[in-house]
């Protein structure tokens, strides 16, 4: 591993690029990756360009009735317009800059885009799986690894999705981030999962039966890689977006591919289906419109500023009953 000046100077660097990476301990640890140098987790490069996170426009919601008594991360939005800040973004994994509302936003959009189309199939119910390398085969190159959990989830049932990469986990003894090759996996499954979800008995029970847990235990004895099932999720894009801003790439390879399509999803199957692009309110979910600021608040708008919000509340008129946001015709906040 680097040396402690090394590591802070790097953190350091990151957060005055984007503050957000505070939000969550898997950006901020260390990465002890002695004897997988080759592999970084996203966001940990050098910024693409002087352009990456640079500030656009705002989008705005003006729906206050919809806002009246919400409160969101402790922020009340009774009687409040809500503004959100739209930046330029770049499309690069690595970039720390942009890696977490540019490249897994559009990541997001596109694995949604696809399951909108396995649905329409009826492929079933899409479900968040995760697929663990069993210890001895987790100094195997990437593609060997990704085709023995493929392998993996095709014994359990699973029969089509998409994996993303990951290939650290937190090490809350150490405080750093360590090699754990691991794949989540949102996929279809064979009959279901629902049966075994909602079922009631000891795990033992499982070996025998021909639901999912029953595939997986009998797996797992077999090949050592477990396979797991998680809580119903709310959505694809949510799911996905999470897991994207914490994957992992493979460095000295061009093109790299964090995310791969497998089975009934694989790319050559079928074409996805676009998905339209809005900006929604975090309060109430309306779709916000493209606005320019006419009042005397000062906006802070850098990512790295140490009291940038991406969005917050604001009066809808001034002191003199001018609106402190005056809508731009015909436009749409995006970004």
């Amino acid at each position: 591993m680097p040396s402690v000046d090394a590591v802070n100077r790097a953190f350091s660097e990151r957060v005055s690029l984007n503050r957000a990476i505070l939000k969550s301990p898997y950006w901020m640890l260390p990465v002890d990756d002695v004897g997988h140098e080759n592999y970084m987790p996203v966001g940990r490069g050098v910024k693409s360009s002087n352009l990456c996170g640079s500030w656009v426009s705002l989008s705005v919601c003006k729906n206050v009735d919809l806002h009246k008594g919400k409160s969101v991360n402790g922020v009340d939005c009774t009687g409040k317009v809500v503004v959100r800040h739209k930046h330029m973004w770049c499309h690069k994994s690595s970039c720390p800059v942009c890696f977490i509302r540019g490249w897994s936003v559009r990541q997001s959009r596109s694995i949604e885009g696809r399951f909108v189309e396995g649905d329409r199939r009826g492929f079933g119910k899409v479900e968040h799986v995760v697929v663990s390398v069993a210890v001895a085969d987790r100094g195997l190159p990437e593609s060997v690894m990704r085709k023995k959990c493929r392998d993996a989830l095709a014994d359990r049932g699973v029969i089509g999705g998409c994996m993303i990469f990951h290939g650290f986990r937190i090490d809350g003894k150490r405080k750093v981030l360590g090699w754990s090759p691991h794949y989540h996996s949102l996929s279809y499954i064979d009959g279901g999962f629902d049966r075994c979800r909602d079922c009631v008995h000891e795990r033992e029970d499982c070996r025998s039966c021909d639901g999912f847990k029953g595939r997986e235990v009998r797996g797992y004895a077999k090949d050592k890689y477990l396979v797991k099932v998680l809580p119903e999720r709310k959505t694809v894009f949510g799911t996905a977006y999470y897991q994207l801003n914490h994957a992992t790439i493979r460095l000295g390879i061009k093109r790299f591919h964090s995310v791969t399509w497998f089975g009934s999803c694989a790319n050559r199957k079928f074409k996805s289906t676009n998905v339209k692009v809005e900006i929604l309110c975090p309060v109430c979910s309306s779709e916000m419109v493209k606005s320019i600021h006419m009042g005397k608040r000062h906006l802070i708008k850098d990512i790295g500023h140490a009291d940038y919000v991406p969005w917050f509340v604001d009066d809808e008129f001034d002191e003199n009953g001018e609106p402190n946001y005056i809508d731009v015709v015909g436009s749409r906040g995006f970004g």
